[in-house]
């Protein structure tokens, strides 16, 4: 599947693939009118080349949800009820209702894609929204409030809500969420993006700003979008496929089901080019229409701007027509501009064939030396031999405080999750009664028993818990908390401030101590994995195929190494692993 097949990068992808002969190409577009023609042009290449490819399309917004994917934007914000739709789909927590109601998660689902290559210009789509504009308008309309009237300030609470809507690192990050979410659920193999640098390879002194103020603040914004983008396709470069089953999981590191391949190709030039005609020409869409002003009625240098003084006429009803080249999606440009924009020490230029040289070459399982996100692993400085062997000192003076002072060094909360701290309590708590490879046959009603009697007897303990937000569900179910509390946030208080059991399980597992029984049962079963791991006896092994073998967790229980075991839940339960160095 290309995305933006039908422009001048995606079109130049799709003959590259067609090359490769693949089962089934989709090309998408924002609309029927974009990809029906690349179709059609995609289909003559097929036949030349004798490839059996099935071309097919889909048109529509990606950054919207299946029901809005053909509104243009003041369609969409122009209603009150899809306004505040789309809001509450860009700025609530992500969730999977969020996630299926997008239009490109409803595509990946229907087409299933083994490859995508994005070549949408996303910087663009959301950087020239215009947040400044939008803000400066919400900032006028502010300073008057304190005489405004009815209708005024529905005025304004509707430019509040067009304000939210032009944010754009909230878009960018739910676009990435709901594209990772897709990626891994249908288990597409790679996805590939081109980008953008924004300026095409310059800097801030740019002479090209689409007539703004210079450098322009959009397309400076249009430059950190595409970076912010750059980097969160980094971090899903560095993301695990979702938790694998217990049956595969190896003393050393989860053996997962292969993530999606994530690679990003940046172009820093401009890129071109299209077509070369002559014709109509257009800015922003329109056909520019011919206007004249008789050199008679030229204008005082104060009445310039007076508009009751409109002179100037209509000439005919042609529209202005000159050769042109067509660059696609960056628009067209006159021969005086492309050799200004194309000139060496300019821009420069690039054509689309050898970004789609670039695109087969990474897809094909070779290396283009293009990949920007392969080049920022090159670069970023990663975990040391040195931490590494300094690490042991700091755990070890940290031990021998505790003992000093006779006070455990648990949890501060303010490394976060809260649940990182719940968990570290919890195993602290069960490790007082019990030992890590030693369980002394106490069954989880015992533990929750022993649990709660020292919760209720520890004051100091207990006010430690309470004082960092963190509350204590005993083993009734009657919770202990302080003025401080963390969870639920904000976003999970229910409206009527009523907690129900499910909020109380819900809550628990986020973040809260949980002293009930079916708790410290899940806590004996996953101790007992532990234990068989640790034990068993192909864990024996003293090459360097594990790093958690039986030693590991003979060592992190005679040293009480909380932190050890949490970071083998996190591992084997909640996919929280790192996967590159």
């Amino acid at each position: 599947m290309v995305l933006g097949g039908p422009g001048l990068v995606g079109l130049a992808v799709c003959r590259r693939f067609l090359l490769q002969q693949p089962a089934k190409l989709v090309i998408t577009a924002l609309t029927r009118a974009e990809v029906e023609p690349g179709i059609e042009e995609l289909k003559r290449e097929a036949e030349r080349l004798g490839a059996k490819t099935e071309i097919t399309g889909r048109w529509g917004n990606i950054f919207v949800r299946g029901e809005f994917k053909d509104l243009t934007r003041k369609e969409l914000f122009g209603d009150a009820a899809r306004r505040d739709r789309f809001l509450l789909d860009t700025i609530e927590p992500y969730s999977p209702e969020i996630g299926k109601a997008s239009y490109l998660y409803q595509l990946v689902s229907e087409e299933r894609p083994q490859i995508i290559v994005d070549c949408i210009n996303t910087a663009t789509a959301l950087a020239y929204q215009d947040v400044f504009e939008e803000s400066r308008q919400t900032y006028a309309m502010l300073k008057d409030m304190g005489k405004a009237q009815a209708s005024e300030r529905e005025a304004f609470e509707t430019r509040v809500q067009m304000l939210i809507g032009t944010q754009y690192t909230p878009q960018l990050i739910r676009h990435i969420q709901i594209l990772w979410n897709a990626l891994t659920e249908f288990q597409v193999k790679t996805y590939l993006k081109i980008g953008t640098s924004g300026t095409g390879g310059m800097g801030f002194n740019i002479p090209y700003t689409h007539s703004e103020d210079k450098p322009s603040r959009v397309l400076m914004a249009k430059s950190a979008i595409a970076g912010a983008h750059t980097m969160m396709l980094f971090l899903l470069g560095r993301t695990a496929q979702e938790k694998a089953k217990s049956s595969v999981w190896s003393p050393d590191r989860n053996v997962k089901p292969g993530a999606p391949i994530i690679k990003e190709i940046k172009p820093a030039t401009a890129i071109a080019w299209k077509g070369i005609t002559y014709g109509e020409i257009r800015q922003k869409g329109r056909p520019v229409e011919l206007y004249d002003l008789d050199p008679k009625n030229a204008f005082e240098p104060g009445d310039v701007l007076d508009p009751r003084n409109k002179s100037w006429k209509k000439v005919g009803s042609g529209t202005l027509k000159a050769p042109y080249i067509d660059t696609g999606e960056n628009g067209i440009f006159s021969r005086g501009e492309f050799e200004a924009i194309t000139d060496e020490g300019q821009m420069e230029f690039i054509t689309p064939e050898e970004i789609a040289e670039a695109v087969e070459q990474e897809i094909m399982g070779g290396n283009s030396g293009s990949d920007v996100v392969s080049a920022m692993d090159s670069v970023v400085l990663g975990p040391t031999y040195r931490a590494g062997f300094l690490r042991e000192r700091a755990l070890e003076k940290l031990r021998q405080l505790e003992l000093d002072h006779g006070t455990p060094s648990v949890a501060f909360e303010n490394l976060g999750p809260p649940r990182l701290s719940k968990l570290l309590y919890e195993l602290h708590l069960i490790m007082r009664e019990r030992g890590l490879l030693e369980d002394k046959g106490l069954s989880a009603a015992e533990l929750s028993v022993r649990c709660e009697k020292t919760i209720l007897s520890n004051e100091k303990l207990r006010s430690q818990i309470l004082s960092l937000g963190l509350a204590i569900v005993l083993r009734n179910g009657k919770v202990l908390r302080a003025s401080n509390l963390i969870i639920p946030s904000r976003w999970d208080i229910p409206k009527d401030g009523k907690i129900t059991a499910d909020h109380i399980d819900r809550y628990a597992h986020q973040g809260w101590v949980d002293l009930r029984e079916k708790n410290l049962a899940t806590w004996v079963q996953r101790l007992a994995a532990l234990k068989d791991e640790a034990t068993r006896a192909d864990n024996e092994n003293t090459g360097s195929v594990y790093v958690r073998n039986r030693t590991f967790w003979e060592t992190v229980a005679k040293e009480g190494a909380l932190g050890s075991v949490i970071s083998w839940i996190f591992l084997r339960e909640e996919n929280g692993e790192r996967v590159k160095r």
